[in-house]
């Protein structure tokens, strides 16, 4: 059966609205969130923390390090695909974790279900491509004009075909913009349902593979077009927990020292994590790790807080923010904060 593509018209802001719906309507239960608590060192041994991942990768880390045996509570994990789908496990406090770029946290705020980042991350590359689908031409970001623009709503790509777009001086009424689930992007790219969408490692490379005749946006347009920020971030309800928050903050260090770990020997995290996890060959799996590259840790700041008010800055010039403007402050937990470097 042919993709289909779904009849979905969303931006980031009226996508929130079943979202904001469902804030109003939620219990609040537990402690209130207080930024300045101190976190225990103390972890109880009967805590349990849920990591929302993304194709296996907290997991593979962890577990591959070795950094899962040491933690000392334990440890579970949950597949999900992108920041809405994330968000909704935090809601449902099915999760109290997750790894992403920079647009969920704003996504949460937005949705006032503050998830505060206790981590962040910068890649060396930002891991993801601006592809067309074969015979769309695609060499400048002036090429997008006119075009069917695909992208996952309330994640980073989000950000990114907003950012391509003011490069280029186009508006969003100069092309046509298409809201997808993050699984379905690659798909209606494949089925020409859309003209150009920025694809994520590895699906970017094995789209690639098997459109040989598709062109790539030239790749430092897209790298330009990301913060190349990743964050660990995590519901207040969760953070206010203080055995939570002890858990957390001993996860986010491990999950570090596990990050380094895996740049430290790129071939064995290439057959770890891409040939292992991901099932896939491993000569895609490092044309997958190269396009990503390493991840360097970033202190806890009113910089990082900076790069965050930027991106929501973007996305407002774009009318994706229902309202208007809003402040990234209170968007970083700095209790986490730690040097990079140790």
């Amino acid at each position: 059966m042919p993709f289909r593509l779904p009849r979905r018209t969303a931006t980031l802001g009226t996508a929130l609205v079943a979202a904001l719906a469902a804030a109003a309507c939620s219990p609040s239960t537990g402690p209130a969130y207080d930024p300045a608590a101190p976190i225990p060192d103390r972890v109880p041994a009967e805590t349990v923390i849920t990591v929302a991942d993304q194709q296996s990768l907290i997991k593979t880390l962890l577990t591959a390090s070795g950094e899962a045996d040491s933690l000392g509570f334990r440890v579970k994990f949950a597949d999900f695909a992108g920041g809405p789908a994330i968000l909704e496990s935090f809601r449902a406090d099915a999760a109290q974790v997750a790894i992403v770029a920079d647009v969920p946290p704003i996504h949460a705020q937005i949705a006032r279900f503050p998830s505060p980042i206790i981590k962040a991350w910068q890649l060396d590359r930002g891991g993801v491509s601006t592809v067309a689908r074969p015979g769309v031409p695609l060499h400048t970001a002036a090429d997008l004009r006119g075009r069917k623009i695909g992208y996952a709503e309330g994640t980073a790509h989000q950000a990114m075909v907003l950012r391509l777009l003011r490069s280029a001086g186009l508006s969003k009424h100069d092309v046509q913009l298409v809201p997808l689930q993050l699984t379905e992007v690659g798909e209606a790219l494949g089925a020409g349902q859309i003209d150009v969408a920025p694809l994520m490692e590895p699906i970017s490379t094995k789209y690639r593979l098997a459109h040989p005749d598709a062109q790539v946006l030239p790749d430092a347009l897209s790298q330009a077009a990301q913060s190349g920020l990743m964050f660990l971030y995590s519901p207040q309800s969760a953070l206010a927990n203080p055995a939570r928050a002890a858990a957390l903050k001993r996860l986010s260090a491990a999950i570090d020292r596990a990050r380094a770990w895996a740049d430290a020997d790129k071939n064995r995290w290439i057959d770890t994590y891409y040939a292992g996890a991901l099932k896939i060959p491993a000569a895609v799996g490092r044309i997958a790790y190269e396009g990503q590259g390493t991840w360097r840790a970033l202190p806890l700041d009113r910089a990082l807080v900076a790069r965050q008010q930027d991106t929501i800055d973007t996305l407002a010039a774009f009318g994706e923010i229902p309202g208007g403007r809003i402040s990234a402050d209170g968007s970083v937990d700095f209790r986490f904060a730690t040097d990079p470097t140790t």
